[in-house]
């Protein structure tokens, strides 16, 4: 008997560690975003705010797939937004709509980290980055 309770325990311990709530991977991946989009900003040439843009377009697609079915529901229209200002970051018409669409996506993502943190709040789940 306590065989089959030590079996039955480790399992429930091992699919409760492998399997991460939603709004926990959608809150890293937007953190993930606001960082190369920080860098974007940072950045001195302009490849590198070319490179640094489409990295933070390729995390708020997967923050896109994430949102769909998750617990984090309301957020897919903000994040279309951001997406077409990413897109526009990643591939500007010059130095200056770049840099401008790269603070436009900065200042969004920090309003949606802000959006998830009260989302968690409420919920009363606290979500450490």
């Amino acid at each position: 008997m306590k065989k089959v309770f030590l079996l039955f325990f480790s399992l429930s311990i091992f699919s409760f560690a492998s399997a991460k709530d939603d709004c926990e991977l959608i809150y890293s991946t937007a953190s993930y975003a606001l960082n190369h989009a920080k860098s974007a900003l940072k950045a001195n040439n302009y490849e590198h705010q070319k490179y640094y843009s489409g990295k933070a377009l390729e995390s708020y697609d997967k923050l896109l797939k994430l949102l769909e079915g998750s617990q984090c529901e309301g957020l897919t229209e903000n994040v279309q937004d951001i997406i077409a200002d990413a897109i526009k970051a990643a591939n500007p018409a010059d130095w200056d709509r770049g840099r401008y669409y790269s603070k436009k996506v900065f200042n969004s993502t920090q309003d949606l980290i802000t959006q998830l943190d009260s989302r968690t709040e409420v919920a009363g789940v606290e979500i450490t980055p």
